[in-house]
């Protein structure tokens, strides 16, 4: 398992120290190497040099000017791979922090409890994002597709369309079957026999049709409604907070 980067920022000094205790006590359980930089204000961490880290834990009230939710902001900015899990006191800011991505809502009273889960979570989120499918197009040219930039795969007569989010397309001779075995299987999943998509960029699901980060509609057939539903709803579980 590779070394996770972990950054904690909070105002509250005995609460960092308690914190890299608790990271530091699940490295040793887990046999995990945990590397963990701490700061108290916002302002010296995105000034920091640090290497880029995999996950920042963060409170939300971090003095009278600055907010962890402007910081979860700007730390995606700049890093744009490293998940934030928000560390608080108070249960009435989970509403407020749906405005940036997070990967997980916590109170510090069970932050030791639920970091097991956390974790779990950060390991799925950083093996798909960091998986690469490697493929031949059509005109024999070989390419390295990461997984987050992949929004769908179409099956056309003999050829397979690799959609991508920026718009760019890819054609290969590889079967959906082929393709979906060398990709993540909790984050690709086949809504149709010509079809399957990345469920990282569904916007929403409909009866008989889904629609896409980019407003393209894909068709869910009744063969395959049942199986992508159950993938979805898997998915969701991985993501809710």
């Amino acid at each position: 398992m590779s070394v996770i980067r972990a950054v904690l920022c909070d105002n509250e000094r005995s609460w960092i120290e308690r914190a890299t205790g608790i990271l530091s006590e699940y490295g040793r359980e887990a046999s995990r190497e945990i590397r963990v930089t701490s700061y108290t204000n916002p302002t010296d961490l995105l000034e920091s040099n640090v290497p880029a880290p995999d996950v920042l834990f963060c409170d939300i009230e971090l003095d009278d000017n600055e907010s962890g939710i402007d910081l979860a902001g700007a730390v995606s900015r700049r890093w744009p791979q490293c998940q934030v899990v928000y560390v608080t006191n108070f249960l009435r800011y989970a509403p407020e922090v749906y405005v940036t991505e997070h990967l997980w809502f916590v109170l510090k009273e069970q932050f030791a409890s639920r970091l097991p889960e956390i974790m779990e979570k950060l390991d799925r989120k950083m093996d798909s994002e960091g998986r690469v499918l490697m493929t031949q197009t059509t005109s024999r040219e070989m390419v390295a597709i990461p997984c987050p930039q992949l929004l769908s795969l179409e099956r056309r007569g003999r050829m397979t369309i690799i959609n991508l989010v920026n718009g760019q397309g890819y054609e290969v001779s590889d079967r959906l079957p082929a393709l979906l075995d060398r990709l993540p299987p909790r984050i690709f999943a086949r809504c149709h026999a010509s079809f399957a998509v990345n469920l990282n960029h569904v916007r929403l699901v409909r009866t008989n049709d889904l629609v896409l980060d980019d407003g393209s509609e894909v068709p869910i057939s009744r063969r395959f409604a049942r199986g992508f539903r159950e993938r979805y709803l898997d998915w969701a579980d991985d993501h809710a907070v």
